[in-house]
């Protein structure tokens, strides 16, 4: 288990304060992202945050909105 696994029960999307999950490669191919690169979605599966060397980038600015949601 990583710290990222215990903590993103407590993270929260800057955009909606919706909870985070890991995206799936669907939601990666939506937001145009490579499906390799990791990155945490909002549950409504609009908000996207790539999860950069390991960090996930939180900034409301480092969101990418998704072209449809799920």
């Amino acid at each position: 288990m990583t710290w990222l696994d215990i903590f993103l029960p407590r993270l929260r999307c800057p955009h909606s304060g919706e909870a985070l999950r890991h995206a799936s490669d669907d939601d990666k191919k939506r937001a145009g992202l490579a499906i390799e690169k990791p990155a945490l979605i909002s549950e409504n599966g609009v908000y996207v945050y790539p999860i950069i060397e390991g960090i996930p980038h939180l900034l409301p600015d480092a969101a990418i909105k998704t072209s449809t949601v799920a």
